[in-house]
């Protein structure tokens, strides 16, 4: 069996940090819309990019998103979970990204031109733990 933990604020930042994938999620237009994506953190930001003619990029400009990070063993049934919540801003020049985010690559191919940032105002994390 495993018990529920919090996870303090810094310690969600650092496990999101570590981590490549998360899945994003806003209402559209036809309900709600969940997609993979590749992230990098910087300075308290999730940062994504995007295709120009993306869902993503005609939707959530300016809208409330929730952004999940995790990391989950199915064989021992342990892991922990990130949510941030938030609104989204596009970014369209390059000039407005840190120089730290520009590494970021997203996996599937193609031209990705414009970024995703996610400054949340909320940060909640739990991790599921193995009892003794």
């Amino acid at each position: 069996m495993a018990h529920l933990e919090e996870l303090t604020v810094e310690e969600s930042w650092r496990l999101a940090a570590d981590t490549q994938i998360s899945r994003i999620g806003w209402n559209g237009p036809r309900g709600p819309v969940v997609l993979p994506v590749n992230h990098v953190v910087h300075d308290e930001s999730v940062w994504i990019r995007t295709s120009a003619h993306s869902s993503m990029a005609e939707q959530v400009d300016e809208s409330a998103v929730a952004l999940l990070v995790d990391d989950l063993d199915p064989d021992t049934h342990v892991g922990w979970s990130v949510q941030f919540k938030g609104r989204a801003e596009i970014l369209y020049r390059e000039d407005q990204i840190p120089e730290v985010v520009k590494d970021l690559h997203s996996w599937p191919a193609g031209p990705r031109p414009l970024w995703v940032r996610l400054q949340p105002k909320e940060v909640t994390g739990r991790r599921l733990v193995a009892d003794a």
